[in-house]
């Protein structure tokens, strides 16, 4: 489907309207069921146009997620697509009380994107209007954007990068791509017709490391001129092996910024020799950036110290955590409001600012921000679970438990309760976990955890099984056999590889498996039970007729 900006725009003044019927205005939250619909589209649109915030939700959440982020949200509505409902009608409890302006903002809450929370609650951050619509202005001019652009859509709205690729591209008058079967399915639309007209690509890190490593089996458009990275830490090797490949014809920028400071903070062209690590660059119109010491003072250039954010695009704080916005929200260099990021950077001899990591356990993996503590704090509120532990280990996420229970047990629960990219990728199972002399975890004994540490094989019992064990070793390349109860991206899978599992599966079984099912239904057991159910739905469509034909067609 395609709609112009003529239709566009009507759609979105009509859901407005309805919007403010209801009494949506400024410091009111609308969560939005999102789903990767030009529905979805209108509905961001609607909601900051009758002056409101928008909370959005994703489709693939829990529902146990979804009651908790709408409570603490503070939201009354909710849109699915362009329809209406209460808050309550989604299984919600009544909403925390105030919303919001839970202080004076200097402007009106534009969006509350929720973030992992280090002590086991999610955080949602409140961006408001203005600091929006200044980050929408840059990247315009920055990314010199216009009508002759065609931008993909690929971030999911429950990340705050959505709004680097909607909204600038449609205040300049470009054409958005949505990507209805999520970002696994990029590069089929780049292998397409409508692939080819695509000029800017807005990616994770994480994502575009993964399409470098194939980069002469991506079908890259012909008239990609821009790609933007970020999210993550960019590898050198990487970038040469990128610019061996397009020169100075595209465009490559790496970008850097937190939810809280509205999207993105600096900004590196990659295109430029730079020695060492790639940088993340210099702060972008109106932030700016602090290296600090742990007593607050600025260090001299080189020294590696924790980098504050002032200046435009700071978020208002936490929605009802006063007491965390005044720790992460303080009084920097110059007596302006600055935010301490947590991440250590240096200012090296070009002038350049370079991100070193992390000064506290928060992780990224595979592009996500992710805070330990919350998935901590999720296991050992399980009775029979004495400790926990996670960490980020080659980019896949370990749990570590001590406990009686099984492993299987523990996952099941985590994935009922928590976003996919909150479940831990591989488990460890002991007796006791090492502890410090202080009586904590002590994370750096933790043992590595090896490819198939605390892996249990069960050999495929079904056909189907047997089938998707077969695809996955292909794909994977392992030499070790692939049981039932393997997880997919724990032996080493990723998004690009899960594609090439769906093409496998389509030749062999002669099903279409949609790529967000390898994702949903993680281990051998689970997707071959998926297959089993797809193939039978499919089969309960045919005549009797098509049955007989297609039994006397089977060798």
């Amino acid at each position: 489907d395609a709609v112009g900006y003529a239709a566009l725009g009507a759609r979105v003044q009509a859901l407005a309207a309805r919007l403010r019927e209801r009494g949506v205005g400024p410091e009111s939250v609308v969560a939005i069921r999102a789903d990767r619909s030009i529905a979805t589209v209108v509905a961001l649109l609607a909601v900051l146009e009758a002056g409101g915030a928008y909370l959005p939700l994703d489709a693939d959440l829990p529902g146990e997620r979804v009651r908790l982020l709408l409570a603490d949200g503070g939201a009354d509505l909710v849109l699915s697509g362009e329809e209406i409902t209460s808050a309550r009608d989604a299984g919600a409890p009544p909403a925390r009380e105030p919303g919001p302006a839970d202080g004076p903002g200097p402007g009106d809450a534009a969006y509350v994107i929720y973030t992992s929370g280090s002590t086991g609650r999610p955080k949602g951050v409140v961006v408001e209007h203005e600091a929006l619509a200044g980050r929408v202005a840059w990247m315009r001019e920055h990314y010199g954007l216009g009508p002759g652009d065609r931008v993909v859509q690929f971030a999911s709205t429950a990340f705050d990068a959505h709004a680097e690729e909607i909204f600038p591209a449609l205040a300049s008058g470009a054409a958005l791509e949505l990507l209805p079967g999520g970002p696994l399915t990029l590069p089929e639309l780049l292998a397409s017709p409508r692939g080819r007209e695509i000029t800017v690509l807005d990616l994770p890190t994480a994502y575009w490391h993964q399409l470098v490593a194939q980069i002469e089996q991506v079908a890259w458009p012909e008239r990609l001129r821009l790609v933007i990275i970020g999210g993550e830490k960019v590898h050198a090797p990487a970038v040469a092996r990128w610019r061996a490949r397009f020169g100075d014809a595209v465009r490559l920028v790496n970008t850097y910024g937190p939810t809280e400071a509205t999207i993105i903070a600096t900004v590196a062209d990659l295109g430029e020799d730079h020695p060492g690590r790639p940088p993340i660059g210099l702060p972008i119109g109106g932030t700016r950036a602090h290296v600090v010491g742990p007593d607050g003072d600025l260090v001299p250039p080189g020294v590696p110290g924790e980098l504050l954010l002032s200046g435009a695009g700071l978020a208002r704080g936490y929605l009802g955590r006063p007491g965390l916005t005044a720790e992460r929200f303080v009084t920097g260099p110059g007596g302006e409001r600055a935010y301490r990021t947590g991440d250590q950077v240096r200012l090296r001899p070009d002038g350049l600012l370079e991100f070193l990591g992390r000064l506290d356990d928060q992780v990224k993996v595979r592009g996500f921000r992710i805070e330990p503590g919350e998935i901590e704090e999720r296991l050992l509120a399980h009775p029979r679970v004495r400790q926990a532990a996670v960490v980020a280990r080659d980019d896949r996420l370990v749990a570590y438990v001590a406990g009686d229970i099984e492993v299987v047990e523990l996952r099941r629960d985590l994935t009922g309760a928590l976003p996919p990219y909150l479940v831990p990728d591989l488990w460890v199972a002991r007796d006791a976990l090492p502890l410090t002399p202080g009586g904590k975890v002590d994370r750096a004994a933790l043992p590595d955890p090896g490819p198939d540490q605390g892996r249990r094989y069960v050999a495929p019992g079904t056909d189907a099984e047997t089938l998707v064990a077969d695809v996955w070793r292909e794909v994977l390349g392992t030499g070790a056999p692939v049981g039932a109860l393997d997880d997919f991206f724990a032996l080493g899978g990723h998004s690009l590889l899960a594609v090439r599992v769906t093409a496998r599966l389509r030749a062999s079984a002669g099903v279409d498996v949609p790529i967000r099912a390898v994702f949903a239904h993680r281990t051998v057991a689970e997707l071959a039970a998926e297959v089993e159910r797809l193939l039978a739905d499919e089969l309960s469509g045919l005549t009797d007729e098509e049955v007989d034909r297609l039994l006397k067609e089977t060798p």
